[in-house]
Order: structure tokens, then sequence, then C-alpha cells
């Protein structure tokens, strides 16, 4: 696979953890303690370091 289609890939499956992470949410606070929240956003953080780590090596 191509760097720019895993970034590319990367930035498409950011953007759909954090739309269901808003979703969740929706703007109320207490909602940050479901138990669908802290799954979602170690998913998103992985993908966040992942797409780090490629920035960094192609500086």
């Amino acid at each position: 696979m191509s760097e720019r289609h895993r970034i590319r890939r990367l930035q498409e499956e950011m953007e759909h953890l954090r739309k269901e992470l808003y979703q969740l949410v929706n703007g109320e606070p207490e909602r940050l303690m479901d138990a669908r929240v802290l799954p979602l956003s170690e998913q998103l953080d992985v993908l966040i370091l992942e797409m780090q780590r490629i920035r960094l090596e192609h500086r």
C-alpha cells in the first residue's frame, strides 16, 4: 500500500471514529462515562499515534 493511500485510510478512519464519539457524547459531559466511549477513544488514539509516526518518518 502506498504511503499516500495509507495516510488517506488513516484520515478516513480517524474521522469516522471522531464522528462516532461526537454522536455518542452529543455535547453531554456525563455521557463521557458511557462504556462505549473508552474503546472508541483508544482506537482513535492508536490511529493518531500511527499518523504521527508516519509523519515523523517522512520529515
